[in-house]
């Protein structure tokens, strides 16, 4: 899609000569060797432009000149900079839908883990692999600190299931139950980790 930008501005910078030079043969039919004295192309070309360049008093109106585009220089900078604050805080905007919207994603899921008691088994990405690595790496040392809570071995196990690593959620939820053997909600994860084992 780029590329039709430029190829506009060639087409029509093509177009555009020819309507000039189009415009200007009668005048170049008049001409002859001898009407061509001055040596100057462009202005036996461009007279007019060449009268009103004539006409200009450089050396008076020189110092306005630089006035002027100090001026359009200094009014370009600000526009510049004007533009680089708003892509900032677009930038920025988008970044922060994108962190806020990722983390709230991975709150649900962590939730999701804890709270609904139906197993889903789901291929992840690599970088979600790694954060599963890092919240098994946390839950066992919290295991470790604390090896009576039943709780934290149901949450691992959920892990392993989202892992997709059913051998280790069964060990974790058959130890959820010795610690807590009247809860349904173990009972029920742990067949269907059996059954998705034996399938």
């Amino acid at each position: 899609m780029f590329i039709l930008i430029p190829l506009t501005l060639i087409l029509a910078s093509v177009v555009g000569i020819s309507v000039i030079v189009f415009r200007k043969m009668p005048y170049l039919n008049k001409l002859t060797p001898e009407t061509h004295t001055g040596g100057n192309v462009l202005a036996d070309l461009f007279p007019e432009f060449s009268e009103g360049f004539k006409n200009l008093k450089l050396k008076e109106y020189g110092n306005l000149w630089l006035v002027e585009l100090e001026k359009l220089l200094r009014r370009l900078r600000v526009v510049s900079l004007k533009m680089d604050r708003i892509s900032d805080s677009w930038i920025k905007k988008i970044r922060k839908n994108n962190v806020s919207r990722i983390t709230t994603q991975v709150v649900s899921e962590k939730t999701e883990v804890v709270e609904n008691p139906t197993i889903k088994v789901q291929t992840t990405p690599q970088t979600m692999i790694e954060e599963m690595k890092r919240e098994e790496q946390k839950l066992i040392i919290e295991i470790a600190k604390n090896p009576k809570d039943s709780k934290l071995y149901e949450i691992l196990g959920d892990l392993y299931v989202k892992m997709n690593n059913l051998s280790d959620a069964k060990e974790s939820f058959e130890a959820a139950i010795e610690l807590s053997p009247n809860s349904e909600i173990l009972q029920k994860k742990l067949s269907q980790v059996i059954e998705k084992v034996v399938i």
